[in-house]
């Protein structure tokens, strides 16, 4: 008998066996619609149209008093900034301005541990909400009436009634493109549009802000849901997740760029990269505070009222694209009708504790023991 004959029964059992085998279940969709709670997300966003301009009437005498001190000494996070804003500062009030630049991890900690050695020199201090939270808790702040400084009072907070800070910039998560690479067109413009296969190993993740920013999206979307998001988005997307995308970005070898940070010109410079964004993402805000001991507590108000200035507003924008949304002093998609409503999380007292929670929480599922 032919060998072929012989085989043909294995074959048919196979194929039998083949044919009987259950097939393989679809991936689940998942449920992206917004599930946040609409009046908590609404204070934040408020700050999208909070434009009231600093109103220095009948401020003489703090002036005064401010330069009879005769300087101004500020923290915050970023050189250009300090530079920017303390050259206008002294020209307008002939007060001698100046300040240091500290590494983020390091502010409260520094600021901290001078004012308990006795040794404070700050009299400002600027710090992201979650950092000038522990800052107000710590009893490092004073406590301001804004009001009476020409500052909008919408834009001031506090922590457990200890110490007052007041809105002075903020910045936003971007997505960036590198439109060598991708078609603007085909950006994705959903979180579901990131799953779509054909990103497949073209995405890169920044590992900080990947973390921080899920924080945002989980006021946004329901938080168990965007932790299987981007258990999927990680599993089946290939991306990378590394300290730093932006050299990724820029050669194109991970053209897309997932939850990136800010208006940085190193990126936006290169006339190809292009910032975009999805529902949910997250506006950080950052503040200023008098500091309880400030050696020039006069100038220290006047400073730091100033700052809630257009002016001030446009300086920051200009030297670090850190500015006041509705001021006009931010990318056009974060202050036109682009974003209607809540389509973006803006940070306020009431949300950036959960967020926090949140943020560990994303972290312990999908980072664990790291």
């Amino acid at each position: 008998m032919p060998r072929s004959l012989l085989l043909l029964p294995l074959a048919l059992a196979l194929l039998v066996g083949c044919s009987s085998a259950p097939a393989a279940s679809p991936t689940p969709a998942l449920d992206l619609t917004p599930r946040g709670n609409p009046a908590r997300l609404a204070e934040g966003s408020a700050y999208r149209t909070l434009d009231a301009d600093w109103d220095a009437t009948g401020l003489e005498a703090l002036v005064a008093a401010a330069r009879a001190e005769g300087s101004v000494r500020w923290d915050g996070y970023n050189q250009d900034q300090i530079d920017a804003w303390c050259a206008v500062f002294t020209a307008r009030f002939s007060i001698d301005c100046s300040g240091r630049a500290l590494a983020s991890f390091q502010v409260v900690s520094t600021l901290t541990a001078e004012a308990e050695a006795g040794r404070a020199q700050t009299d400002v201090a600027y710090l992201s909400m979650s950092q000038m939270a522990a800052y107000l808790d710590a009893g490092l702040a004073a406590s301001v009436d804004w009001a009476a400084l020409g500052a909008p009072a919408q834009r001031a907070w506090d922590a457990d009634g200890v110490g007052s800070a007041i809105g002075v910039a903020q910045s936003q998560y971007t997505h960036f493109a590198n439109t060598r690479d991708v078609d603007p067109a085909d950006l994705p413009r959903t979180l579901a549009d990131w799953l779509d296969p054909r990103w497949k190993g073209l995405i890169c993740a920044p590992d900080f802000l990947l973390r921080a920013g899920n924080g945002f999206l989980a006021l946004y979307y329901d938080p168990q849901v965007m932790i299987e998001f981007h258990r999927r988005l990680l599993d089946e997307q290939d991306v990378v997740v590394t300290s730093d995308c932006d050299a990724l970005t820029v050669s194109g070898e991970r053209p897309l760029q997932y939850l990136g940070y800010g208006y940085p010109q190193a990126l936006l410079g290169t006339g190809f990269i292009e910032p975009f964004w999805n529902p949910g993402m997250g506006v950080n805000l950052f503040s200023h505070a008098v500091a309880a001991g400030a050696p020039h507590p006069n100038a220290a108000r006047l400073f730091a009222a100033w700052s809630t200035s257009r002016e001030a507003s446009a300086l920051s924008w200009e030297a670090i694209g850190q500015g006041w949304a509705a001021f006009g002093h931010g990318p056009e998609g974060l202050t036109s009708g682009r974003f209607a409503e809540l389509d973006l999380v803006y940070e306020s007292p009431a949300t950036f504790r959960e967020r926090s929670a949140a943020t560990r929480t994303f972290q312990d599922a999908l980072f664990p023991g790291s």
